[in-house]
């Protein structure tokens, strides 16, 4: 199956569902932003809270940007966004992350977690986890916002196995962070699933080798 033909779910499936279209169903791998959580526009907020504060002009329309910026780990998006006008010379990439960081964090922090996960999501992982599924958690966010977000939802002690960018020397679309949480949780190909939304992520989990599902909830 090629990464345009990988299989969509337009709503949040019940777990018997899925079991019943993968028998062998032992484990399930998210990724977070666009996919266990509806944050990807926390995201962009953050990012237009700092470029207003600098005046910092892209030299692409708002579409482009936000087609740029889909699933890339931060450290990535600073390789891009470093060469525009009038981004700050003197900032590292921890600067900008820690930047984005700060202006993410206060706005989840601003609403209800109900605004970015959904009730049909936690029935999920509730079922998943009751029944034994095996639950990891694979993200390119950094490792304070991913904390932050699981705490926010109830969701502190809920995964097996949490990796996110600062768990991993590869980020998507690297399939390293999918390959290593296979090779953690000891299942095999034909056991996992794998919840995507971005095209980074896809491909990154495409070449992992698992069952992919695209994410089109959100």
């Amino acid at each position: 199956m090629t990464l345009l033909q990988a299989i969509t779910f337009k709503e949040i499936p019940t777990l018997s569902l899925l079991q019943a279209s993968y028998p062998a169903l032992k484990a399930l791998f998210f990724d977070m932003d666009g996919t266990l959580f509806n944050t990807e526009s926390f995201h962009e907020k953050a990012l237009q809270s700092i470029a207003m504060t600098y005046k910092i002009r892209p030299p692409i329309g708002p579409e482009e940007v936000h087609a740029l910026m889909m699933g890339k780990a931060d450290h990535l998006i600073f390789e891009i966004v470093r060469y525009w006008e009038n981004f700050p010379k003197n900032w590292t990439v921890e600067d900008f992350v820690n930047a984005k960081n700060e202006h993410l964090l206060k706005a989840l922090s601003a609403v209800s977690a109900d605004v970015y996960f959904m009730p049909e999501m936690r029935e999920l992982l509730l079922k998943a986890k009751q029944e034994g599924i095996y639950l990891a958690l694979v993200t390119s966010s950094e490792k304070v916002v991913t904390q932050k977000l699981l705490a926010l939802a109830g969701l502190e002690k809920f995964f097996h196995l949490e990796i996110t960018r600062n768990d991993s020397p590869e980020v998507k679309p690297h399939p390293w962070p999918y390959l290593e949480a296979k090779k953690i949780s000891g299942f095999d190909n034909t056991e996992i699933i794998i919840f995507e939304d971005s095209e980074v992520g896809l491909m990154a989990a495409k070449a992992s080798g698992p069952h992919v599902i695209k994410v089109g909830w959100y």
